[in-house]
C-alpha cells in the first residue's frame, strides 16, 4: 500500500476554516480533565506568545500557552497579546482563528482585546470579539494593563463608552461571554468605579512579593470597590523587577490564601503567569505544579 502524503499547512488551513465556520468541534474525549466543582476547574493559565517575556527577563522561552496549561495541569487559558516592545520576540499574528485549534481541549478560553502594555486597536478588538462569538469554548475577552495609573485624563486604555460597547457586544452574542480585566494592587486607590462597574471578572495582581503582606486587605478593597464583579487571584511565577523566581514562600502564601478564598466563595479562580517562564527552571513553577497535583481534585 502506498503511503499517503499529508500536507501539514493544508491540514491546518482546513482546520482553521472549520474553526471559523461555526461547525461543532469533535472535542468529546479530548478535553483537559477537570471535574466541575473542583479546585482544578477554577485554575487558569495567563498565556502569552512564546518568548514575548524576553525583554523583561532576558531568557529565551519556547513554551506555548497550550503547552504551559498542560504542563501545569489547568483547564482554562487566557491568550494575552504582547506589547509593542515585545512583538520583536513574539506576538499572536492575525488572523487568530488558527490559534484556536490548539486550544480546543481546554474548558474555557479568553482572549485579550487589550494586551500587554495596554496594546489595543479597533481592528484587533473586532476580530477577537467575532472569534469569541463563534468559538465554542470561548468564555469572554480580557483587558490587560488596562488602567494607566492616572487619577485624571486618560485613566485607561479605552474610554468608558468603548468598554460599554464591548460589553454590549458580548451580551448580544447569544453566548455567556464575560469581560475580564487586570487590576494591580497599586491601582486600588484610583477613582475607577465607572470602569469597574462594567467589568464582570477582576483579576487582582500583586506585582512585588512584598505586596503579599497586604493581600487580605487588598482583596477587601476590591470587594468594596467592585462588589458586583467576580474575582480571580493572579499569581506570578517570577519577580520581574529582580528577574528571579518568585519566592517559594510567597508562592505558598498566594496559593494557600487563594485556596481558602476559593473554597469560601470570596474568589472564583486563581490565574498563574505564565507559559513564557515555565520552561526556565524557576522554583516557583515546580512548587506550583506539585501544589496543583495535591489540591486539584478538592472541592472548590
Amino acid at each position: 500500500m502506498s503511503a499517503v502524503k499529508i500536507d501539514r499547512r493544508a491540514l491546518l488551513r482546513t482546520a482553521a476554516a472549520v474553526a471559523a465556520s461555526g461547525i461543532p468541534w469533535p472535542i468529546s474525549g479530548q478535553t483537559v480533565v477537570s471535574k466541575e466543582g473542583t479546585v482544578r476547574d477554577r485554575l487558569w493559565l495567563f498565556g502569552a506568545p512564546p518568548n514575548s517575556d524576553y525583554p523583561s527577563i532576558g531568557r529565551r522561552s519556547l513554551m506555548t500557552p497550550a503547552e504551559g496549561a498542560f504542563y501545569l495541569g489547568v483547564p482554562n487559558v487566557l491568550m494575552n497579546q504582547s506589547s509593542g516592545a515585545e512583538t520583536k520576540y513574539g506576538e499572536f499574528e492575525p488572523p487568530f482563528d488558527q490559534y484556536t485549534i490548539a486550544l480546543q481541549p481546554f474548558r474555557r478560553v479568553i482572549w485579550s482585546v487589550v494586551g500587554s502594555g495596554g496594546r489595543t486597536s479597533p481592528e484587533e478588538r473586532a476580530q477577537v470579539l467575532q472569534m469569541a462569538k463563534r468559538t465554542p469554548n470561548f468564555a469572554g475577552v480580557y483587558m490587560d494593563d488596562f488602567f494607566t495609573g492616572k487619577k485624571e485624563g486618560k485613566r485607561a486604555a479605552l474610554t468608558v463608552d468603548e468598554v460599554r460597547a464591548i460589553r454590549e457586544q458580548l451580551r448580544s452574542s447569544g453566548k455567556h461571554l464575560e469581560l475580564f480585566a487586570t487590576l494591580y494592587t497599586r491601582e486600588l486607590s484610583l477613582p475607577l468605579s465607572d470602569y469597574l462597574n462594567l467589568i464582570d471578572v477582576i483579576v487582582l495582581w500583586s506585582w512585588k512579593p512584598g505586596f503579599l503582606a497586604n493581600l487580605e486587605q487588598n482583596l477587601e478593597l476590591v470587594e468594596k470597590s467592585a462588589p458586583r464583579a467576580r474575582k480571580i487571584l493572579g499569581c506570578y511565577f517570577v519577580d520581574y523587577d529582580n528577574k528571579t523566581t518568585w519566592p517559594v514562600s510567597g508562592m505558598q502564601t498566594q496559593c494557600e490564601l487563594g485556596l481558602r478564598w476559593l473554597q469560601s466563595g470570596r474568589i472564583q479562580g486563581i490565574m498563574f503567569l505564565g507559559n513564557t517562564v515555565e520552561d526556565l527552571g524557576y522554583e516557583a513553577v515546580e512548587w506550583t505544579r506539585r501544589w496543583i497535583q495535591k489540591v486539584g481534585d478538592l472541592k472548590a
